[in-house]
């Protein structure tokens, strides 16, 4: 009884995790219609003025919103604070690292299989059971709490900027220098 009932494990726990990866991918695609995900043009004139994406002022300008600083300058300023509301305005979809998460655990199940097909002692492979899911839960658990520290930071960054940048975005004004 307790080898069909371990052979039978993998394939249930494959059902259970297959039916919880439907079910968030589901629930992805709901909030990404309802909440209308979309990516931040690829070409934005504003930004262009500062060169390419890989120009020093772009490069510490978004070093310094991944990191939450103030800039040291008013033109790097207002370039942090394009990126930043950049970032800002696009919505994060909550379901996403939850997905990749349970994508990793139904993956995991081919090794769990294996370990029961070679033979592998009740003990073993229910520890390694136990170690795979808290592996995978502590992985969701880390994408959910960078993604809210990133969002911290990146609000941090937009809130000690916008005073340097205020002044550079005058000084652009008052030279007749109208942003598109």
């Amino acid at each position: 009884m307790p080898d069909t009932l371990l052979r039978a494990l993998p394939l249930v726990l494959v059902v259970v995790f297959l039916s919880a990866l439907l079910y968030t991918l589901a629930r992805s695609r709901r909030w990404r219609r309802e909440h209308g995900a979309s990516k931040p043009p690829l070409v934005d004139p504003e930004l262009t003025r500062f060169g390419t994406p890989f120009s020093p002022t772009r490069v510490r300008a978004a070093r310094l919103v991944r990191d939450g600083c103030v800039a040291d300058d008013p033109a790097t300023a207002y370039v942090v604070v394009l990126l930043a509301e950049r970032e800002l305005g696009t919505p994060e979809d909550p379901w996403r690292s939850r997905s990749l998460a349970l994508l990793l655990l139904v993956q995991l199940q081919l090794v769990l299989s294996q370990l029961i097909n070679r033979g592998a002692g009740t003990l073993f492979i229910l520890l390694a059971l136990a170690l795979l899911v808290g592996c995978t839960v502590a992985l969701g658990w880390l994408g959910e709490r960078s993604a809210r520290r990133r969002r911290e930071r990146v609000e941090r960054a937009l809130r000690l900027n916008r005073a340097p940048a205020a002044g550079f975005h005058g000084a652009r004004r008052a030279q007749g220098e109208e942003p598109t």
